[in-house]
């Protein structure tokens, strides 16, 4: 027993010390040895995966890559040794390992390679850089700080800082927040003993605050998520420990899957794999450094070895290399050329669009004002691209070649305002330039009102970026302002000021806008409403508002104008209605469906139906509604009025679906409003990208019963013969255009034949995706996603009237070119991978009408798709930069979409049989 005790005395004397010391300094790497580990860097790119448990009935049952499976990859290796020194060490402080690589090695994808998608060894810039130390300040298995040599490779640090993340470890956590490469990651160990650690990263990491590296990992994407694009990222460690507690082999794998939230199977995926074995110890030459603190060892480190050393973190930098490569892109001339009207709605049009808007980002003002001035005939085309651009020396550039203040030049300005308002990015200063010209005032009454919308419009995108009200506050109270003073007699005054506010869409207007509609006349009131209807349902309190849209619908204490309560119906209806809700107004209308609400009462029932069959509570609704009140009867449910709508799918496939609504109301025989409305869903997120409009009025006296007695439309107030269209892009309303006003400019158009010819009534180029962004991977290395998909489009008319033959037959043309270009590289400056993944279709939709008024009034609605292509194309290169390496691989696949007719409703399809029957 005394010996025993006499031994642990003496144990405690010799080694009582080393018990205090921080256990993760010292003792893990010892001092005056370096570590000498063998390093494996491997990444790998390909295209997604595809997507499971999916059947597509619409692009995929034609499809010639049927059994699809993705291809081989493209990607590299380094290989190399690392040696790891202590070279300070403090009790409190931890310690300063120094990180230097040996003999790095280039391995890329060959045909030289021993096994098929093997590696080879391949020389490169890598055998000729200056290699430099990376210093890390390391304590208790933690990385606080790193310090890199100033004049350092860039990829060579960051592939530094992904060796120092792997001597990070936690023997007696399950879980906690890390410092990695890829930003401060929630990890989760899962350690099978002591010495053999495993951890999760988990996918969402967060980048440090700084501005510095918040401007370097900046993204820029679109503000719906539907246009955006998502990555899933998985990360496993695996660690095991020498006896004396530091790091002996890691193993990492990652795997990062981009995918375009519209069309999923459209990205890349990003396989990353480390692999670091400790080799052998040996002494080290190193003089160790005196000093009291790590900044001051780091100082006398940086004179020791005459280096500059810059404090650092383990987040990388970013590699500036272009996108835009001599051997991926094509040169502005050649790209100017293909910008003619002529290729204007094709993908040869969207494709240059897509490129030449990367272009005019890297230039200067001076240099875009010189190609806009030299491109004179494709002048509209390169105000797109200003547009889509979002930089202010586009901007400014364009603003220099435009003249608003000409009234008889209004195309060219309009063109740019219309590119302005659909732009995805766009330069805070240029919303405030664009208020000061407002201000200041033009002439040409259209321009005003476009300058007004793109104005509003883009005040709404900005704060969507910004994720704050408070910009542009003083543009906001400039249009309530303007609005109070518009005079009772100019009704055009507020309808105008309340389209802009439709597409500011701000929540502090909703009061405004609600009292506008309870107050104003009905043409006002319309206007109001539709400014209502284009807000999120969210802005509304639904105890405050619900209450008044139903006396809206239900026309109680005044009367509305039928396309106020129309709406005021869809408002309702997409919020979720409770069955209390649903009843006031179902039992109200179908009980009172005389001449006054007959309309009103066919449209609720319609659009009832038409929700029912996305939401089954509005279905369950409605069935006990119509039971419990004894309303399932002839009297009750035979349809009083030609009002109509109903949806119809588009396309269905693994990113979701693409639906049409269309909506028709009638008053008396004819036309009074309708809507088409495209929507792209994905996932629980959808974006209404297309909203066709037609409205007309005081058309009444051209309709008369079968004695030939004029048909008075109940309720119509006495208005002027007015017809025209609006259109809305991207949620964004554009300025309406007006067929004519008057009986007198009516029978002109029929008279003169105006019209009978296939007419462009609005055409452009706009960027749907734009997605930018760079991220960190967790082996050091930096990902470049650049995701853009351009839209070239024509929406054209054509009508043909006959009085002789009482007939009327009118074309509406939806033709567009869409491109969609995917590029993701994990590139270094010794060696370039990328994946680009394109995606380009041209497709028309046409909407006739075709009307007989002989006996009468006839009508026939036609939806038809003709059929078309969708070319998808997978290039995946690798080259090394001053060599003659270069891996292409290609994989090219084309879908046939069949040309479809699209079944509107029943009522429709009877007409047309009548109209048709000798043609059957």
């Amino acid at each position: 027993m005394t010996q025993l005790y006499t031994s642990l005395v003496l144990f405690f004397t010799i080694f009582g010390s080393y018990c205090h010391q921080a256990p993760a300094s010292g003792r893990h790497f010892e001092i005056g040895t370096v570590y000498t580990y063998d390093y494996v860097l491997g990444v790998e790119l390909n295209e997604p995966g595809p997507l499971t448990n999916f059947s597509s009935t619409t692009l995929g049952s034609n499809s010639k890559s049927s059994g699809y499976r993705t291809g081989s990859t493209v990607g590299y290796k380094v290989l190399c040794q690392v040696q790891i020194t202590p070279v300070w060490q403090s009790e409190h402080d931890g310690a300063i390992l120094e990180i230097q690589l040996i003999k790095p090695e280039l391995h890329v994808k060959s045909r030289k390679a021993p096994a098929p998608e093997g590696f080879h060894s391949h020389t490169s810039n890598l055998d000729s850089i200056t290699l430099h130390p990376l210093y890390v300040h390391w304590k208790q298995g933690i990385v606080y700080k790193t310090y890199s040599v100033g004049q350092d490779d860039v990829s060579l640090v960051n592939i530094k800082k992904g060796i120092a993340n792997l001597l990070q470890f936690q023997t007696n956590k399950a879980d906690g927040i890390e410092d990695t490469p890829r930003g401060q990651c929630r990890t989760t160990y899962s350690n099978k003993d002591s010495s053999h650690l495993m951890k999760t990263i988990s996918s969402e990491c967060l980048l440090p605050a700084d501005t510095v590296t918040q401007e370097k990992f900046s993204k820029t994407s679109h503000i719906s998520t539907v246009l955006g694009s998502t990555t899933e990222s998985t990360v496993k460690v695996e660690l095991k420990l020498t006896a004396n507690s530091f790091v002996e082999e890691a193993s990492v794998t990652e795997n990062h899957v981009v995918r375009v939230n519209a069309k999923k199977e459209v990205g890349a995926t990003i396989f990353g794999s480390q692999h670091f074995k400790l080799k052998d110890s040996a002494n080290a030459n190193t003089q160790l450094v005196k000093a009291g603190n790590v900044e001051t060892a780091i100082v006398e480190i940086g004179k020791a070895k005459e280096l500059t050393l810059n404090l650092d973190s383990l987040v990388p930098h970013p590699e500036k290399i272009p996108i835009c490569e001599v051997t991926n892109c094509k040169a502005s001339d050649t790209l100017l050329a293909i910008m003619t009207p002529d290729n204007m709605a094709s993908t040869k049009m969207a494709d240059a669009f897509i490129q030449m808007v990367e272009k005019f980002r890297q230039s200067s003002s001076t240099e875009i004002e010189k190609m806009l001035s030299d491109g004179v005939q494709i002048l509209p085309q390169l105000l797109d691209v200003c547009a889509a651009t979002g930089t202010n020396s586009a901007h400014q550039a364009a603003m220099k070649i435009l003249n608003f203040d000409d009234p008889e030049e209004v195309s060219n300005p309009e063109r740019y305002l219309l590119g302005l308002s659909l732009s995805t990015s766009p330069d805070p200063t240029i919303v405030t330039e664009l208020f000061s010209l407002l201000k200041k005032g033009v002439k040409n009454e259209r321009l005003h009102e476009s300058l007004l919308l793109t104005t509003a419009a883009l005040v709404h995108t900005t704060r969507l970026q910004q994720s704050s009200d408070e910009f542009g506050v003083d543009i906001e109270n400039y249009f309530l302002d303007s609005l109070q003073k518009c005079p009772e007699t100019k009704p055009e005054c507020s309808q105008l000021l309340l389209r802009s506010l439709k597409n500011l869409k701000s929540k502090s207007t909703v009061e405004k806008l609600f009292d506008i509609v309870q107050k104003s006349d009905s043409r006002i009131g319309v206007v109001a409403m539709k400014a209502l209807y284009a807000l999120p349902t969210s802005f509304f309190d639904r105890s405050l508002y619900r209450p008044i849209l139903i006396r809206i619908i239900n026309q109680l204490g005044k009367k509305y104008d039928s396309s106020t309560r129309t709406l005021a119906i869809d408002i309702l209806l997409r919020d979720q209605p409770t069955k209390d809700e649903i009843r006031e107004i179902l039992v109200f209308q179908l009980k009172n469906s005389d001449s006054a609400h007959a309309e009103v009462s066919t449209f609720l029932w319609n659009r009832l139906h038409e929700f029912g069959e996305k939401n089954h509570d509005i279905k369950t609704y409605v069935t006990e509604i119509i039971h419990e009140e004894g309303l399932k009867t002839y009297h009750h449910l035979a349809p009083r009025g030609l009002s109509m709508s109903f949806s119809r799918t588009f396309t269905s496939n693994p990113s979701g679906n693409s639906t049409f609504s269309n909506a028709i109301e009638m008053t008396g025989k004819l036309l009074k409003r309708s809507s088409f409305d495209v929507y792209i869903h994905s996932d629980q997120n959808f974006i209404h990208p297309l909203s066709l409009g037609i409205f007309a009025g005081g058309l009444s006296s051209f309709t008369s019963s079968d004695n030939g007695e004029t048909n008075p439309v109940p309720d119509e107030e006495i208005e002027d013969a007015t017809a025209g269209m609006e259109l809305s892009l991207m949620g964004v309303q554009t300025r309406p255009i007006v067929f004519f006003v008057g009986k007198g400019e009516l029978m002109g158009l029929v008279w003169s034949g105006a019209g009978s010819e296939k007419t462009t009534a609005l055409q452009g180029n706009i960027l749907l995706q734009n997605e930018r962004a760079v991220v960190p991977l967790f082996n050091g290395l930096v990902a470049d996603v650049n995701i853009q998909g351009g839209l070239s489009f024509d929406l054209s008319g054509q009508i043909t009237i006959s009085l002789w033959h009482r007939t009327a037959n009118s074309l509406v043309q939806n033709k567009a070119g869409l491109v969609l270009q995917s590029v993701i590289r994990v590139d270094t400056s010794f060696v370039r991978s990328r994946v680009d993944y394109t995606v380009a279709s041209n497709a028309i939709l046409d909407f006739t009408s075709d009307i007989n008024f002989y006996d009468g009034v006839l009508m026939c609605l036609k939806l038809t798709q003709p059929e078309f292509n969708v070319r998808q194309n997978i290039h995946k290169t690798e080259r090394i930069p001053g060599s003659k390496h270069k891996l292409r691989k290609a994989k090219y696949n084309t879908i046939p979409i069949p040309g479809v007719t699209y079944a509107l409703n029943k009522k429709n399809s009877e007409l047309c049989g009548v109209m048709y029957k000798d043609e059957l």
